[in-house]
């Protein structure tokens, strides 16, 4: 399996983790009676728990992103060092951000996402034809 694969797959076991995360607070937070049922007037209250869903909603709108461009590369034969450097920034970057969002970190966190995105624009750089990379 190409690497670019294998970090395509650890990104869904982090955001895997990212659930159990998130879970295991709305657990810490709630009555988990109430957490089985349709959760109809649970609201989140607790700033780790908030941080923790708007975290995985980041995740989510990343790997949008992310993953599509992959399999596109892989399919297209388009797999090369930068896609490689690319899909471990990516992952790496995903990595860092996830606690450093949960602890309320600036600055640091947001440099992180940026340090992510400029990985999914390095795989997007290898499929574009016009940028000479194929």
């Amino acid at each position: 399996m190409p690497l670019e694969l294998s970090y395509l797959v650890a990104a869904v076991f982090l955001y895997f983790g990212m659930i159990i995360v998130q879970a295991t607070l709305a657990n810490l937070e709630n009555n988990p009676a109430k957490l089985a049922g349709a959760r109809d007037g649970i609201t989140d209250k607790g700033v780790m728990l908030c941080r923790a869903r708007r975290a995985n909603a980041n995740m989510v709108e990343a790997m949008t992103m992310f993953v599509p461009l992959v399999l596109v590369a892989y399919l297209t034969d388009n797999l090369n060092d930068m896609t490689q450097l690319g899909c471990g920034l990516f992952l790496a970057a995903r990595i860092i951000y996830a606690p450093l969002y949960w602890f309320g970190i600036p600055w640091l966190r947001t440099l992180v996402w940026f340090a992510g995105l400029v990985g999914t624009a390095m795989v997007a750089f290898q499929i574009l034809p016009f940028t000479g990379a194929n």
